[in-house]
C-alpha cells in the first residue's frame, strides 16, 4: 500500500505557495497552504504532516517557533526551512531545532523537486 506525502506549505508570500503547491501538486502530494505561524501550529496539531515546508519571516510568530511546536507536536515530520534571510546564524538555529533541510529564497523549482525526493525517500525515513 502507498502513503501519498501530506505537505503543509506555511509561508506570506502567496505567490511561493501558489508556486509550491503547483510543484507538489503536479507530483500527486496532498497540500494544504496555510499564511501564518499560528495556522501552521493548528493544522499540524489537527494531523499528520510528512513534511513542512516553512518560511522563518511570518506576519505573527517566527516560523522558527512554529519549527520548535512542529518538532515538539509531530517529531517525524521533515521540516524544510526557506528563507531570504539565509544567514548561517538562522540555518544553525533551524538546524538546531531539528529542520531536515534549510533553503534560501529564491529557489529553483529542479531544488524544490531534488529536496522532495529525498525526503520521500525511503532512507530519509
Amino acid at each position: 500500500m502507498s502513503h501519498t506525502p501530506n505537505i503543509l506549505i506555511v509561508d506570506d508570500n502567496r505567490l511561493t505557495c501558489w508556486g509550491l503547491e503547483r510543484v507538489f501538486s503536479s507530483g500527486d502530494y496532498l497540500v494544504t497552504v496555510v499564511n501564518n505561524g499560528k495556522d501552521a501550529i493548528s493544522e499540524i496539531s489537527d494531523r499528520h504532516f510528512s513534511s513542512v515546508f516553512l518560511d522563518i519571516n511570518l506576519p505573527d510568530i517566527s516560523g522558527l517557533e512554529v519549527l520548535h511546536e512542529i518538532k515538539r507536536v509531530s517529531p517525524q515530520t521533515k521540516v524544510v526551512v526557506m528563507t531570504a534571510d539565509n544567514s548561517n546564524d538562522n540555518k544553525q538555529k533551524a538546524l538546531e531545532e531539528g529542520a531536515f533541510y534549510f533553503i534560501g529564497k529564491p529557489f529553483s523549482i529542479p531544488e524544490i523537486k531534488e529536496v522532495i525526493s529525498s525526503i520521500c525517500s525511503p532512507e530519509a525515513v
